[in-house]
């Protein structure tokens, strides 16, 4: 039986799918009149078109589907919060009811470390209260997965909630390849000493646990960290990818009381100006680079067999290959594929 993913044009759905397409997998793609569809010319691969907001297309996509990956989602910590729910929180609603409907044995929900909140302060597990920050993308992730937790328990909905780390890999054009542009041009800043903890996973770790996810017959119902638990810093990823670029690492620094109310005042300017696009410093990112955020993957491991095989050094090479080789222009970053 297929496999639907939904968010497959992005940077996990395309990984994901590659994967579950060496498998030997049918696959089921549900994608946008408007995405890039190139990468699925492949035998295996049915394309469904069609959104979140449309139960039809929904309907019609996982009908006949033994699991469904749903890494679709509306990213990042900028925008209108009408935005947010109808992806992140009505949309996942529909798509859950339309799975239960059909039949589907599985639904793998992707979610985001960042329900237990930006800055741990420390180490936290699953059973971390669930902690909402001042961002829609924030408050439409944790939103979603009490609306899980509402159906597993109400309906017993087969589903399986993973929160994933800070993912990087090829492909990363949101993250990596800035990070990658920032340093190679001496621009990048280190938030704080450095020597704080950042929750990294490369990309295929990432969808090797997904699928885990999907065939354990225990997951049901419960919730997955997905993380490298190699202790990595700040200040060590900028310097490995430096290293790798063959640069000299970052040295500037900014305290990161300073740089939170830098991102404060930025967030607040930017509202009451109606700006459509992020201000250039924000809370979530400086909590996500600047805070202590290390995760316990016990369960993971234990119960999914997780075991992430790629550390950061052999991340990074693989990653600072993808972006010599695919992101061009001196002026901008600009992907020669979709992504």
């Amino acid at each position: 039986m297929p496999v639907l993913v939904t968010g497959a044009t992005g940077l996990l759905g395309s990984h994901l799918t590659d994967l579950l397409l060496e498998r030997g997998e049918q696959v089921r793609v549900l994608v946008q009149r408007s995405d890039g569809v190139r990468r699925f010319a492949h035998p295996n691969v049915a394309i469904c078109w069609g959104h979140l907001g449309d139960r039809a297309a929904l309907a019609a996509a996982v009908r006949g589907v033994d699991r469904v990956l749903h890494c679709a989602a509306r990213t990042g910590p900028w925008g209108q919060e009408a935005d947010y729910e109808a992806v992140n929180v009505r949309g996942l609603e529909t798509l859950v009811e339309s799975a239960l409907a059909a039949g589907v044995r599985r639904f793998v929900h992707v979610s985001s470390i960042t329900v237990h909140g930006n800055d741990v302060h420390g180490t936290a597990d699953e059973t971390a209260p669930l902690r909402v920050e001042p961002n829609p993308y924030s408050r439409s992730k944790v939103a979603g997965e009490r609306l899980l937790a509402r159906l597993i328990r109400e309906q017993g909905a087969p589903v399986t909630i993973v929160r994933p780390g800070w993912i990087y890999g090829p492909r990363d054009v949101a993250s990596f390849a800035r990070f990658a542009a920032m340093i190679q041009r001496g621009k990048m800043v280190i938030i704080g000493s450095g020597c704080n903890h950042i929750p990294l996973i490369y990309v295929r770790d990432v969808a090797q646990g997904i699928l885990l996810a999907s065939e354990e017959a225990q997951a049901a119902g419960r919730a997955y960290l997905l993380v490298n638990d190699e202790p990595v810093t700040q200040q060590g990823y900028l310097a490995a990818i430096a290293a790798e670029l063959g640069v000299p690492p970052s040295r500037r620094h900014i305290p990161y009381r300073l740089a939170l109310m830098l991102g404060t005042a930025a967030e607040t300017v930017g509202r009451l100006g109606r700006r459509t696009s992020p201000p250039p410093v924000m809370r979530y990112g400086v909590q996500m680079l600047g805070g202590e955020n290390r995760f316990d993957i016990s369960r993971a491991r234990h119960e999914l067999g997780l075991s992430p095989p790629i550390n950061v050094t052999e991340g990074v090479r693989r990653s600072v290959a993808w972006y010599r080789t695919t992101m061009i222009s001196d002026h901008g970053l600009v992907a020669s594929e979709t992504c």
